[in-house]
């Protein structure tokens, strides 16, 4: 949340003339629909309206999370063959629909070219290794060209690769570290399910998991989806009972409504590469890449 104080030099002015010119990122957003929903409110009350403002109002703005940082090629980690990337929750992997919406490998793209690394003729093009949902943070692998991209998959096929997300859960499970089993049931390209039973078509899943910290309420956790499916790490911990916070599509979504999380409460926070010898991913072999720069949304966790 962000606070404007209006001066003299602002009076008469309207809310969204003010956001505008104090805000200019949000330009392009819809600061009309931002009112209605709530999210910007004059001298700390709810309002409908663009009102005009005077001299010592208090203008609070909560920012849309595609906004809140900043969108920069934030790397933790570079070498020949690959580059792992912080991503912000509100910025997109691969696939923008819209203008407004940072991708990162539009940024790649540009950082390679920049670098001199870019070439379609060689096939030295980035990759996608992972992908995130959109408000999903935390690190992701890409390799600069094809062979390095292949490799990855397969190392992750034979689970070679790991990688850890760190959360926020709602409940706490009865052991500091365990396991979870169940099965997964694909609904959709985008969408799967888990039951407790094997059902026609279904594959088993596993999902490790180490509790941080817990007031009992709510706890931090380690993920790891050691069977690596979409969305495994979200959808395994709602099935197991305890749900992501900030997750409306596998989660708790009233809780989430009451706390007023507006995205996930997840991030994918280390890649372990465990690749052995006498292959490609050698040189990485024992490696672990990992970032402390998580930026869950605020929870009260007293």
């Amino acid at each position: 949340m962000i606070k404007l104080e209006i001066t003299q030099e602002h009076q008469g002015y309207r809310i969204t003339q003010c956001v505008a010119e104090f805000l200019p990122e949000l330009a392009s957003v819809n600061l009309k629909k931002m009112i209605k929903a709530g999210d910007i409110k004059l001298n700390g009350c709810l309002i409908k309206k663009d009102f005009e403002v005077e001299a010592g109002d208090i203008i609070e703005v909560y920012v849309p999370v595609e906004f809140q940082r900043f969108p920069l090629l934030d790397i933790v980690y570079e070498d020949k063959n690959f580059i792992v990337l912080n991503k912000q929750p509100g910025t997109v992997v691969v696939g923008r629909t819209d203008r407004n919406t940072p991708e990162l490998m539009s940024m790649v793209i540009n950082y390679m070219r920049d670098a001199g690394e870019y070439s379609e003729e060689s096939g030295c093009i980035p990759f996608a290794c992972f992908k995130l949902d959109v408000y999903t943070g935390g690190l992701v692998l890409f390799a600069k060209n094809a062979e390095y991209f292949e490799a990855v998959r397969e190392a992750v096929r034979q689970r070679r690769l790991q990688r850890t997300f760190r959360a926020i859960i709602k409940g706490c499970p009865d052991y500091e570290n365990g396991e979870f089993q169940h099965f997964y049931v694909k609904d959709s390209d985008d969408k799967y399910r888990v039951s407790q039973k094997k059902m026609r078509g279904s594959v088993p899943i596993y999902t490790r998991y180490h509790v941080l910290e817990s007031n009992g309420i709510f706890s931090i956790v380690e993920i790891e989806p050691v069977t690596q499916y979409l969305n495994q790490e979200r959808a395994h911990m709602e099935a197991a009972g305890y749900p992501v916070l900030g997750d409306n599509l596998y989660g708790d979504a009233r809780t989430n409504k009451k706390l007023g999380i507006k995205y996930q409460a997840l991030w994918a926070n280390k890649i372990s590469f465990n690749t052995g010898v006498n292959n490609m991913l050698e040189y990485l072999n024992g490696k672990t890449i990992e970032t402390d720069d998580i930026d869950f949304p605020l929870v009260n966790f007293e």
